[in-house]
């Protein structure tokens, strides 16, 4: 037979199924991970944040740093040195952790107790910027708070004090470069002096021939002579002018604030005189002190006039000089450069390139010198706490959320796990599918769980209708229109067939019928209490001829038209046994079939006892009642293959004790019922009789 396929309704019903299971599982699982969080230590959390950048000065000096190009390795670097020994170390001895984590005991080797730091800690570095947050969890909030900023003032210094160190060694390096590159200066300088001696080269005053150059001297003399011919033309323009137009020459010219002032004084002197003499005669007082005022200043312009001529002729000669001069050193240098370019001069030159080489050198490295240790003074950055660690107040472990989330997610899982790991151990036959996948057999009914006697007064219409369901349906698989003798089977004690009788029976007399049921359990008879007699005269007593038919028969006490054969006393029981192949047997049941109109005969278990097999076969027609999830299916598989082998004809199987509830395939079957009879049993309400009512209007 081809294996179903399962589809995920089969899943969800393993898990209605076992929901129990699923719960149980489930609260136990978060019932310890609360009880171990409760235990757990609280444990606190404090985060100090830095900014850390690449080495730069705070201030600039002697130039541009320039841009810093990006290092991708930068961050991860500086995150994996947060938490290296050269960081953790200095702050295990700052808070003596060794002895404080210890609790009271020896000290801890210090490479246990950075284990402990390293793990009792978190460096997170936030995406696309420079900071980097440290994290340090700990019982005490205090502690924490301390650690996490002792963490980051002494990944600080430490980087601040590298770059010192670094730099110290850098310095020291090019100071000892300096003191031999000095060296060998002085010894190139010697070399020099020394060839210049050796082949008389000439050196003007303090400065050597190479020093200048033809071109420099010839720029220089140019320019001085372009100064020359400015002065000299100047100074002859001005002796051409008379004593008036020079003053107002030179004023102009020369730009004099005290030669200025005294032009002005000047005028004014002339405009109170002028306005004097309109008033008085010339022997007035102040007529007179005006005139000697003017008179006075005029002096002076002259004196004036007289030293700025002059210093222009003063000016004009030294210019004159200086060209004639620079012509002279020109003429010289030129008859030198001829000289020098002889073999004879070949060594001095070359030992004086080498001195200019040494000194442009030396001067670098001095430079240099100076500039790193002006640097290193200069306050730098590379490290910028922004947030610094507080205690918290609120502890961040144990996370009563995430653990209680974990532990109900696994305990759904365990519990789900569980449940489908029992549902693959149980072979029992679960859904009328399995039924008639394995056993080859319709299923006649299902009769639900928490079934009562009908017979009991006031039953429920679930139930009832249940076993009426399976009478209609036993009706359809029933061949022939006579008696229904049927034998009611089970696989194993304890799947209900008894109590399946007297329900079946009780249906079957609703209808009128004359019912009997047969209690051929001689070994461990049980049905002759569901009908309120006794087993002291039965179906053993019968068959032993003991008693007649009309004597073994019994009215019920609970229901009209149903009678019952016990199987009579135990002692009686056992020794009629044998008699259930007799002839006598089988005369029984065609006179029964003869006298009822249903006949339903209540046997022992089909496995281990043959007694079951016997009565199917001198019956003819059966059912199997099979419990609901209680026996593996290969023991109702091994009982059908034993009926049919013994002759007997098998109907179909009832299903009992079943969890409509809880299992899809007969919750369905009852379901539709169910909401049919509650609304038979419960009265309409306005609403809904409008809502039933059809509104056609305009039509009738």
């Amino acid at each position: 037979m081809p294996e179903a396929r399962l589809h995920f309704l089969d899943y969800w019903r393993v898990i209605k199924s076992r929901k129990a299971i699923v719960f149980v599982v489930f609260l136990i699982v978060v019932l310890v991970a609360a009880t171990v969080t409760f235990f757990q230590p609280k444990i606190y959390m404090s985060a100090s944040r830095i900014k850390v950048e690449q080495e730069r000065l705070t201030v600039e000096l002697f130039q541009q740093q320039g841009y810093v190009g990006y290092d991708p390795y930068f961050l991860q670097t500086q995150y994996e040195i947060i938490q290296s020994q050269k960081i953790l170390y200095p702050v295990i001895e700052r808070f003596d952790l060794r002895k404080r984590w210890a609790y009271g005991g020896d000290p801890l080797p210090l490479e246990m107790t950075y284990r402990m730091l390293r793990r009792a800690m978190s460096v997170q570095r936030y995406r696309d910027t420079s900071l980097i947050e440290i994290r340090v969890f700990d019982q005490d909030p205090q502690l924490a708070a301390d650690l996490a900023n002792c963490i980051a003032d002494t990944f600080e210094r430490d980087r601040l004090e590298v770059r010192r160190q670094q730099t110290m060694k850098g310095l020291m390096k090019v100071q000892e470069e300096l003191e031999k590159q000095a060296k060998r200066v002085r010894e190139a300088q010697d070399r020099v002096e020394k060839l210049r001696k050796e082949l008389n080269v000439q050196v003007f005053g303090s400065v050597k021939l190479n020093d200048l150059t033809v071109q420099q001297l010839e720029s220089q003399l140019t320019a001085a002579r372009v100064e020359f011919v400015g002065r000299e033309t100047r100074l002859k323009e001005l002796q051409k002018l008379t004593r008036e137009q020079l003053r107002n020459a030179v004023a102009t010219v020369v730009g004099d604030p005290t030669l200025q002032q005294l032009i002005q004084q000047f005028t004014d002197a002339e405009v109170k005189l002028a306005v004097l003499r309109q008033d008085y005669g010339p022997d007035h007082p102040q007529v007179k002190a005006a005139v000697v005022q003017r008179d006075t200043l005029n002096q002076q312009i002259d004196a004036r006039l007289d030293g700025v001529m002059r210093g222009y002729e003063v000016e004009y000669r030294m210019y004159q000089e200086r060209v004639n001069e620079l012509q002279k050193q020109l003429d010289d240098l030129k008859k030198a450069s001829l000289a020098m370019e002889s073999e004879a001069f070949l060594p001095f030159r070359n030992a004086q390139r080498d001195e200019e080489s040494e000194m442009k050198l030396y001067e670098t490295l001095k430079q240099r010198l100076q500039q790193v240790t002006i640097e290193l003074q200069v306050p730098r950055s590379p490290v910028e706490k922004i947030d610094s660690g507080e205690p918290s107040l609120v502890p961040v472990k144990p996370d009563w959320a995430l653990n209680l989330s974990i532990g109900g997610l696994v305990g759904l899982l365990l519990g789900i796990g569980l449940a489908f790991f029992i549902e693959f151990l149980d072979t029992s036959l679960k859904i009328m599918d399995d039924v008639e996948r394995y056993l080859g057999l319709p299923v006649l009914g299902v009769i639900p769980q928490q079934a009562t006697l009908l017979t009991n007064g006031n039953p429920s219409q679930l139930h009832l209708e249940a076993y009426r369901m399976l009478r209609t349906n036993l009706d359809f698989s029933y061949a022939g229109s006579g008696t229904k003798s049927i034998a009611v089977l089970s696989s194993a004690a304890g799947e209900g067939k008894s109590f399946t009788v007297a329900n079946l029976a009780y249906v079957y007399a609703q209808q009128g019928l004359r019912v009997l049921v047969v209690d051929t359990d001689l070994r461990r008879p049980t049905a002759h209490k569901y009908y309120g007699i006794e087993r002291s005269h039965g179906l053993s007593d019968y068959l032993a001829g003991l008693k007649t038919l009309d004597e073994v028969i019994h009215q019920s006490a609970h229901a009209n038209n149903v009678w019952m054969i016990p199987a009579g006393d135990a002692q009686s029981a056992k020794a009629a046994l044998p008699l259930l192949t007799s002839q006598r047997m089988s005369q029984l049941i065609q006179e029964l079939a003869q006298r009822f109109d249903v006949v339903l005969y209540d046997t022992p278990p089909v496995l281990g006892i043959s007694d079951a097999t016997i009565v199917a076969r001198a019956v003819g027609n059966a059912i199997l009642v099979v419990q609901h999830r209680r026996y593996p299916r290969a023991m109702s598989q091994r009982a059908r293959k034993m009926v049919e082998h013994a002759g007997g004809k098998l109907l179909g199987v009832v299903a009992n004790n079943v969890r409509v509830e809880t299992e899809d395939s007969y919750y369905y079957y009852h379901e539709h019922y169910e909401h049919y009879l509650r609304d038979r049993e419960k009265p309409a309400t306005s609403k809904e009789r409008k809502a039933d009512e059809i509104q056609l209007p305009g039509k009738y």
